[in-house]
């Protein structure tokens, strides 16, 4: 005599299966972890960047004169340097001169923006802009505040303040994308649970 069947399940297994994938909270937490790691390194960079910027400055004590090469034609920053240049206004008087290759005097712009900096031991104050011609040897003659170092190089504002937006860009959206996937898988998920729980009731 043979046995009847086993009765089949009233729950078919599709009916309890839950959707998205819960692959999807890693994907999520990967994004937080991949913005969060990817902007704190862009800001490093940056900062190492700056920092090595500053170090290349080409410099001339107060009182006195020297020659400074400037690899590249187009707008430099003469910078103030001296202890509190990133908190404090001007330090004593400069009289600054500055002679193109030609020995031209080159046309000294005041610095209206207010951009400081202090890294690695240097700790400086925009004071003037200009325009190099060409590339060449341009002699820096100064007078005034011993206390003071002239600093020239390339404008600092625009490279770090951009460097630093886009760690913050990278950063936050990243956490915000990753925040977003798992809201959105974790509501879909608990959608799917409430229709497989309703499905298996009805039954």
């Amino acid at each position: 005599m043979s046995q009847p069947p086993f009765p089949t399940s009233p729950n078919p297994v599709e009916s309890q299966i839950v959707t998205p994938s819960g692959r999807w909270f890693v994907l999520g937490g990967a994004l937080i972890a991949l913005g969060i790691i990817g902007g704190i390194a862009l800001g490093t960079f940056g900062f190492l960047q700056t920092s090595g910027r500053i170090d290349d400055f080409q410099r001339v004590h107060v009182p006195g004169s020297g020659v400074v090469h400037l690899a590249e034609s187009g707008g430099h920053t003469v910078y103030f340097e001296y202890a509190g240049a990133s908190s404090e206004g001007a330090s004593g008087t400069v009289n600054l001169r500055v002679l193109d290759p030609e020995g031209k005097h080159v046309d000294l712009r005041k610095y209206d923006a207010s951009i400081t900096y202090s890294f690695g031991g240097h700790e400086g104050r925009a004071g003037f802009s200009f325009e190099a011609a060409h590339p060449g040897e341009y002699r820096v003659t100064t007078a005034g505040s011993s206390e003071v170092t002239v600093a020239i190089g390339r404008g600092l504002g625009s490279s770090f303040v951009g460097t630093l937006l886009g760690a913050l860009a990278l950063g936050f959206g990243g956490v915000v994308l990753g925040v977003l996937v798992i809201a959105v898988v974790a509501i879909k998920r608990n959608a799917s649970k409430r229709s497989a729980a309703a499905g298996r009731l009805g039954r």
